[in-house]
């Protein structure tokens, strides 16, 4: 595209220029609507994200028309509308839906979160009245300043006015390249070192002062949830405090996982699960621990609300949480209130439009400068210009607010945690739970392992038994059909021992016991049909039960991997530190894999219940797969040479 040029182009240089400035002053208002909008959900996030991006598209359009600079639009192309199934249902990932609602509203929220374009369209609303409108309106406030000045000094005047036409043009060129840098598709350039880890900082920061200022607004969402508990343990405790512990239960949990996601402190949930309900007597009455006052109810409606009263009192969590909820506000106050001010109060210093002020001082006569309210407030900042304090500001306030997040997690963790009573509750639960579930494995297996010898081994011995007397009978009448018969029964018998060979390797493979569990994992990825690598970092011999856990848990995520997964390529690699076995099988396949309750996964699981052991799965659509399995174990020293010959794994 070319800018005007001659007469014409100079002349009408500054009316678009401010034009363009214009529409700069539109940024930050819009940057509001847009703000408050999506957060308040409706119609939809993606709706003001979409109409707000009409602003730069026409300050992308206008700047490269009249700044003569080539500006492509950067926007990935809008999500189709969703598909109906042939059975009726709308299809978003693994879940359904029996309208089109919510599938378009996930698809297009998705679609302007994931955006690149996005982001760097709300930082151009934040950062163009600074830089690009002062770069667009230098031209008109130099004339229009000029034209002002030619009452009082008609030289200067006369210069401003001809310099403001004479630089417009290029001033519009310089407008158009700064709109490129942010509003055009941005470059596949690999940043260098710095580059990025300045990058990597400015989004880390940036990110913990949002989430800050966002935890100094929750903790007075918090104080309303600790209100309304007192107030309903003031009016009626058994009708309105359940109903308030569960709301309060619900914000909580939101709460700690939240704190778990922006800072690392995972948080564990404390609360007892609901007992039972209690079945009717003879008479028709419910009993609730019967003691010397008595606890009848006779209708089912009080029984469910006496016993939701009493689960919550007696549950500890349900005091902690409230003690949290009160405690909150005030740690919040002390731990963000600082570093929130510093982040707002230097967002606000950085876009003041001191320029603006001082250029429309030329016109209106003005003196009044929004810097003037800063130094009032702080002398000592006097000569500083806001946007400079403002931007130090705020960078202090980002650089420390990771820091009070890690700590106001910490203080959370020790009240919304589990205590300790509450652990050993659940561990106990846990063990009792998986050894019920090694008990039934154990009597599936054996079963399974008596089944298979009845139906094939033991079948086959019995048919060479009843070969060999009939080989018996025949070798005095027709020697010939006897030695047929001697040699049929060997066959079998072959057969029958590589059938107890693989019941064997089923039970307990072999290989463990002579050469480990390094060589036996090697050993399952030699076997494997697609290419395998296994690393191995372990110094010493886990249990042998621990082994045949591992064994058989790698075995079957290596056929998931093959079968299932389309996988071309797989990495297993096996390490022990701070006593814990690490074993990691990660392949390239399609993804999606979920860990049901059927199936091999929830084997895997079940095997290492029993261990204390956790299967961590991450299997996004389209991949990569990464199962983690953790095992506490300690390990013993590596088995040394036998005469054999065959020698201890290479570790």
């Amino acid at each position: 595209m070319r800018q005007g040029s001659g007469f014409a182009g100079y002349m009408g240089a500054p009316l678009r220029a401010l034009a363009l400035a214009g529409l700069a002053l539109l940024g930050p208002p819009l940057l509001v609507v847009i703000f408050v909008g999506a957060h308040a959900g409706l119609p939809s996030p993606a709706f003001f994200v979409e109409h707000g991006r009409r602003l730069p598209a026409l300050a992308r359009r206008l700047a490269a028309r009249w700044g003569g600079v080539e500006i492509a639009s950067p926007y990935r192309p809008a999500p189709p509308p969703p598909v109906c199934d042939p059975d009726g249902w709308y299809r978003d990932g693994d879940a359904l839906f029996r309208s089109a609602f919510l599938p378009a509203y996930l698809a297009r929220l998705r679609w302007v979160a994931r955006d690149p374009a996005t982001a760097r369209d709300l930082l151009w609303m934040m950062l163009n009245p600074l830089i690009g409108g002062v770069l667009a309106g230098l031209a008109p406030a130099l004339i229009g300043g000029g034209l002002v000045a030619v009452w009082f000094h008609r030289p200067a005047g006369v210069a401003a006015t001809l310099l403001g036409f004479a630089l417009g043009p290029r001033l519009l060129r310089l407008h158009a390249r700064w709109t490129r840098v942010l509003l055009a598709p941005s470059s596949r350039r690999v940043p260098g070192r710095v580059a990025a880890a300045v990058g990597a900082g400015i989004r880390v920061g940036s990110r913990a002062g949002a989430r800050l200022c966002m935890s100094l607004v929750l903790s007075g969402v918090a104080m309303v949830f600790a209100v309304a508990q007192v107030v309903a343990i003031g009016l009626l405790p058994r009708r309105l405090w359940p109903e308030a512990v569960s709301s309060s239960r619900r914000f909580v949990s939101w709460r700690r996982a939240k704190i778990g996601e922006w800072t690392g402190v995972r948080i564990a949930e404390p609360y007892r699960p609901e007992p039972p309900m209690p079945g009717p007597e003879p008479d028709g009455s419910y009993r609730l621990r019967w003691g010397p006052v008595g606890t009848v109810h006779r209708t089912r409606g009080a029984v469910v609300r006496a016993r939701r009263f009493g689960w919550m009192v007696r549950d500890g969590a349900s005091w902690r949480d409230l003690a949290w909820l009160l405690l909150d506000a005030p740690i919040c106050a002390v731990l963000f209130a600082g570093p929130a001010l510093l982040v707002v109060g230097g967002l606000a210093g950085l876009c003041w439009l001191w320029s603006w002020t001082s250029a429309l001082g030329l016109l209106t006569g003005l003196t009044w400068s929004p810097d003037d309210l800063l130094y009032a407030a702080v002398p000592a900042l006097s000569g500083i210009p806001s946007p400079v304090f403002g931007l130090l500001a705020a960078a202090l306030g980002m650089g420390v607010a990771p820091a009070m997040l890690r700590c106001h997690a910490l203080l959370s963790r020790s009240l919304l945690g589990p205590a300790r009573a509450a652990l050993l509750t659940s561990r106990v639960d846990t063990l009792t739970s998986s050894r019920d579930q090694i008990r039934d494995v154990q009597a599936a297996e054996l079963r399974r392992i008596e089944r298979d010898l009845h139906d094939g081994a033991q079948a086959r011995w019995v048919a060479v038994g009843m070969t060999l007397g009939a080989a018996e009978g025949l070798i005095d009448q027709d020697p010939e059909a006897a030695k047929a018969m001697i040699a049929g029964a060997k066959d079998m018998s072959m057969t029958a021992l590589v059938e107890l060979r693989e019941l064997i390797r089923g039970v307990h493979p072999p290989v463990l016991a002579d050469r480990g569990l390094a060589d036996a994992v090697r050993t399952l990825a030699m076997d494997a049909p697609l290419d395998a690598e296994v690393r191995v970092h372990l110094p010493g011999r886990v249990a042998a039960p621990i082994e045949a856990a591992v064994y058989f848990a790698v075995s079957e995520l290596l056929t998931n991997a093959s079968k299932h997964a389309a996988a071309s390529s797989v990495l297993v690699e096996l390490r022990h530190a701070d006593g814990v076995l690490t074993v990691t099988v990660a392949d390239n396949g399609r993804g999606g894999a979920v860990a049901g309750r059927e199936g091999g996964l929830h084997g895997i699981r079940r095997r290492l219940d029993g261990f204390d052991g956790v299967l961590t799965l991450s299997s996004p659509p389209g991949g990569p797969t990464v199962a983690t399995l953790e095992i506490p174990c300690a390990l013993s020293s590596p088995r040394t040479p036998t005469s054999s010959g065959k020698g201890s794994p290479t570790f």
